[in-house]
């Protein structure tokens, strides 16, 4: 059998990735959002979002993570103690939003390389007032998981194109 034919449910494993990155490093419960049932902050307009791409013999693709800014701030203080709102505010939450990501990543690439799709990860990158990516290119596999915790909206989105063996 091919790769191809097993491939992994990328919406199951973004959701155990950033689940367990949100739960176990920063002790915050997450629930999956599902938009009837969950009321949020309102008034969330800034947003960060960080990718992360991947690379292994067998695919390419990329690990999409979107957190208000608030959030993100709420973050920093939780990781290293500092007040996420002063002085170089966007630096500090830039990095801790990249910091997020690359874990999440992290845990993705672990999840893939148990399901026979090995990779690496390459450096996070970061954008201020990004949504995440709507379109795919053609061949892409994807998947996606918005997940409320501490009241905010986030979202992960993973896509993946498999190489033909």
């Amino acid at each position: 059998m091919t790769h191809a034919a097993n491939k992994p449910d990328l919406c199951r494993i973004g959701e155990r990735a950033f689940t367990e990155v949100l739960d176990v490093l920063l002790s915050l419960p997450v629930t999956v959002r599902n938009s009837a049932s969950h009321s949020t902050r309102s008034g969330v307009i800034d947003q960060i979002t960080s990718r992360v791409f991947l690379s292994g013999p067998h695919l390419s693709g990329s690990v999409h993570v979107q957190f208000p800014q608030a959030f993100v701030a709420h973050a920093v203080r939780l990781l290293a103690g500092l007040d996420g709102t002063k002085g170089d505010v966007n630096a500090v939450q830039d990095d801790a939003a990249g910091e997020l990501a690359n874990m999440v990543a992290g845990r993705v690439a672990a999840q893939l390389a148990a399901d026979g799709y090995a990779c690496t990860l390459g450096t996070p990158s970061v954008f201020r007032g990004a949504e995440l990516p709507v379109e795919t290119q053609p061949g892409a596999d994807r998947g996606r998981t918005d997940l409320i915790c501490e009241g905010h909206c986030l979202a992960l989105e993973l896509r993946c194109h498999y190489a033909n063996p």
